[in-house]
């Protein structure tokens, strides 16, 4: 994390002398960045291994951009075998994961002005991450304590500790860390289209000429330029659709919604456990301006990451259950965030909390996951 705070800072220091989203020419107006969503996936060891397209605002097309976040994302679970047409597998999530993640936004008016190129962007995104044992476990497990809340057998096993695995005892091997590392993660190319617009944007901080609402289609494809053996990448490429739509409900609130499916690649390994084919999403946002300063609150909802018809086999016991990463890997999973953002900087806190069945819980009408547990992130955001 060290390591990365320099680069926020020289990106910070370079802000004042970037044209402010207001002075930009019409022909490159799109929406204002005080009311953009949070933009953030989710970022477990396990799922950040595939595609996991991000809300974007649905109106804007016309803004290049640079985004630098910082992010520190807490998992944890107990080790657990998981058996499935007599196969076996092991699997861990005891990780902190403190990234760098960079996307470029390119309105495709920067090669030839006029014509279609008006409706289309393409968004660059890469991550590099740190896996290590982390700072966070103590805070997380004092919280929990605080509010009285499950606290995932966390207090049964070392603290700031390294354990993600995914493998067959004896056999083939997807993850295996028991000491800190940095990775380079996957490239994702995702191309945003405009496809209907209307209305004249009176929020706080709107561009010239942009619009109240608009309805978008994007693609996105993750080409595997990390490694699975470090966590980087699941080794295959991805892809995904998605329906984006921002609407300007006053002139201090906006809302975002999108819906979207993706198909992924099995694992770069011959490990039994192995990722859904098809997942689907939906993600809610509400920003609301304040003067100077935006408040958001957000909901994403996604499908369940891996195949079922696994089973526990750590004796039936609901506190080995829970604490597993049982939930994580084979259940829908629910991410609630709140941010804060002045200026181009954006604070956000991210905790599980999924809505279903869990009769072996404490709470029989909602479970988490621990997948990641919280997330922590700091967004730098610099129109070009």
């Amino acid at each position: 994390m060290r390591l990365l705070l320099p680069l926020l800072a020289a990106l910070v220091a370079v802000a004042p002398a970037a044209p402010a989203a207001a002075e930009l020419p019409p022909a490159a107006a799109g929406a204002s960045f005080g009311a953009a969503p949070l933009g953030l996936g989710t970022p477990g060891p396990f799922r950040q291994l595939f595609l996991d397209p991000p809300l974007s605002d649905a109106r804007a097309v016309g803004t290049p951009s640079l985004s630098a976040r910082l992010e520190s994302a807490n998992s944890w679970s107990v080790p657990a075998l998981f058996g499935r047409g007599g196969r076996v597998v092991a699997v861990q999530n005891d990780v902190e994961a403190d990234a760098l993640v960079l996307s470029v936004r390119l309105p495709w008016t920067l090669l030839a002005p006029g014509g279609f190129r008006e409706r289309l962007t393409t968004t660059l995104g890469w991550r590099a991450t740190a896996f290590w044992g982390g700072f966070e476990d103590g805070g997380i497990e004092a919280w929990h304590g605080l509010v009285g809340a499950y606290n995932f057998q966390r207090q049964l096993y070392p603290r700031d500790h390294i354990h993600l695995r995914l493998l067959e005892p004896g056999g083939p091997r997807a993850l295996d860390l028991e000491s800190g590392r940095f990775s380079a993660g996957d490239l994702v190319l995702a191309t945003q289209a405009l496809l209907a617009s209307g209305g004249r944007a009176e929020a706080r901080g709107s561009p010239p000429e942009a619009p109240a609402w608009g309805i978008s289609a994007r693609l996105d494809l993750k080409l595997p330029t990390g490694s699975l053996a470090q966590a980087g990448g699941s080794g295959g490429f991805d892809a995904g659709v998605a329906l984006l739509g921002s609407f300007e409900l006053t002139r201090w609130a906006v809302l975002h919604g999108m819906l979207f499916g993706t198909a992924t690649s099995a694992l770069a390994s011959s490990v039994a456990l192995q990722p859904r084919t098809f997942h689907a999403g939906v993600d809610l946002s509400l920003a609301v301006l304040l003067g100077p300063v935006t408040l958001l609150a957000e909901d994403r909802y996604l499908s369940a990451l891996m195949e079922g018809g696994w089973t526990s086999l750590d004796g039936g016991s609901d506190d080995a259950y829970i604490s597993s990463a049982y939930a994580a890997l084979f259940r829908p999973h629910n991410q609630v965030s709140f941010g804060l953002r002045w200026r181009e900087l954006t604070l956000s806190f991210s905790e599980d909390f999924t809505p279903g069945s869990n009769p072996r819980g404490a709470r029989s009408w909602f479970y988490n996951e621990n997948a990641p547990d919280t997330v922590l992130a700091l967004t730098f955001t610099l129109p070009l």
